[in-house]
């Protein structure tokens, strides 16, 4: 006796237009041959019920399902699997953007209503328990740091850049003398180098304030 023998997979016509960029842009895992099936299968296929299916159906064009044959009475609705598919991608990804933007959005403006900065973002979106906990590791990393000189107190840092600038500026005070008597200068000359490193101090004390200005509380 011969087995029977297995009948043909129908050949699917090819996607064109937006179903083709669709699916191209979210393909079915590799081995899942596409067909075209009810609403009941489709179901099955993404794990959903027939009614998330029909509330699908019944939003506004540009956002509804997609199908190859409308329902009518006693007769289903046809869906392209992969292009239903595609479509329940697409439709995870836009919400799921929209999500993100919206988390951001609310962690920003927490920022601002209570005070923080551009890093302090990620961590508004943490639960408290998470939170602290990140608040620990952060204090753990900068004592360490510390210890290995690799960070400074802004302070001391502040200390240090002072002393370096009233050494620059007792030299460049003393600067118009010690030329005028080693090169024995005429006073105008003097004056007129006095007056440039004057200039010289200024723009610098003005370019040191602007930029810790810059730099916020």
């Amino acid at each position: 006796m011969q087995d029977a023998e297995t009948p043909p997979v129908p050949e699917m016509p090819p996607l064109a237009g937006e179903d083709r960029a669709l699916v191209a842009k979210y393909p079915m895992p590799k081995g899942v041959p596409d067909a075209e099936v009810n609403k009941n299968l489709l179901g099955a296929a993404l794990d959903v019920s027939t009614t998330t299916i029909d509330k699908w159906l019944v939003l506004p064009e540009a956002e509804r399902i997609p199908f190859v044959e409308r329902g009518t009475n006693g007769r289903s609705y046809v869906f392209r699997l992969s292009v239903a598919y595609a479509w329940r991608m697409a439709r995870d990804a836009q919400d799921a953007a929209t999500r993100q933007h919206a988390e951001d959005a609310t962690a920003q403006l927490r920022m601002e209503l209570l005070g923080g900065s551009i890093q302090d973002l990620g961590r508004a979106a943490l639960s408290p328990k998470e939170q602290e906990q990140a608040l620990k590791v952060e204090k753990e990393w900068i004592l360490a740091a510390a210890a290995r000189r690799e960070f400074l107190r802004a302070s001391d840092v502040a200390q240090a850049f002072e002393a370096s600038f009233v050494a620059i500026r007792d030299g460049l005070d003393a600067a118009p003398d010690r030329l005028a008597r080693e090169l024995n200068l005429p006073p105008a000359a003097v004056e007129v180098i006095q007056e440039i490193l004057d200039d010289v101090l200024h723009g610098a004390r003005t370019g040191v304030d602007e930029g810790l200005l810059s730099m916020g509380p």
